[in-house]
């Protein structure tokens, strides 16, 4: 950990844009990822992947020539090398514009965001957490519903759903129904949000859910991708990005 967190504290200090994978939480339980050294430059290394860009380890100067390599994952303010090929999006949201939603593009997902709490009463939204047994409950519930789809990196999943330090919990009459699951990035005004977790038998929760997240934050809030579902790009355009930025994978000749 104290590896990648060389790697953190430098991206701080140039100021590089985080994204959804640069937050120390996360960091914390790649095991398989390494700090590399080499002439001047820092990164780190899983597999045959550089995961992120290499970064100057002294100030930069136009001199200092990168080490060869295959970069996994860009960044919004910073790369190196040409384009290897599209990874996906990153869409980046403010919390301030879920607080009224007004006007015509917010007209989808104003009227589903309210259809399930104007249908139901009884509902808690709480950070404290309830017995594992139950959040084991709830996620295979909602595992079983995606079981045509593919579960993009289950450890990760997983790490956070039961060991994930910003989690907030929705009860319907005592029941727990929804995980909302963050993490903080190095700037204090940017999260990442990370999964939203529902029991899929209640219509419109997952619209609800994700309301609540905004509205109980107050940051610009790195959603995630895509993962090649055009259902869920449509989805997301319809929350109003301030940012969707393209991620590419790039390679230094």
């Amino acid at each position: 950990m104290s590896d990648c967190l060389q790697y953190l504290e430098r991206a701080f200090q140039m100021t590089i844009s985080p994204n959804f994978w640069l937050t120390k939480e996360y960091l914390s339980f790649q095991k398989d990822m390494v700090l590399k050294e080499l002439k001047g430059w820092i990164w780190l290394q899983e597999g045959e992947w550089a995961v992120f860009p290499p970064l100057p380890s002294l100030d930069y100067t136009p001199s200092l020539v990168p080490p060869k390599l295959k970069i996994w994952s860009d960044f919004g303010n910073y790369s190196l090398g040409s384009e290897l090929e599209f990874l996906d999006w990153e869409y980046t949201y403010h919390s301030r514009d879920f607080s009224d939603m007004r006007g015509k593009k917010w007209a989808v997902f104003r009227k589903n965001s309210r259809k399930w709490p104007q249908r139901n009463n009884n509902w808690a939204y709480t950070v404290h957490a309830p017995p594992n047994k139950q959040i084991e409950a709830l996620l295979i519930k909602w595992l079983c519903k995606k079981s045509n789809e593919e579960i993009e990196d289950a450890e990760t999943l997983l790490w956070f759903v039961f060991n994930g330090t910003r989690r907030a919990f929705l009860y319907h009459h005592e029941e727990l129904i929804g995980i909302n699951i963050w993490d903080e990035c190095y700037f204090s005004n940017y999260v990442v949000y990370r999964y939203v977790i529902v029991n899929p038998d209640e219509p419109f929760l997952d619209e609800f859910m994700r309301l609540l997240f905004y509205q109980n934050v107050q940051a610009y809030v790195i959603d995630g991708g895509v993962l090649g579902r055009p259902g869920l790009e449509r989805f997301k355009d319809k929350l109003n990005p301030i940012y969707k930025r393209p991620i590419y994978s790039r390679q230094i000749i």
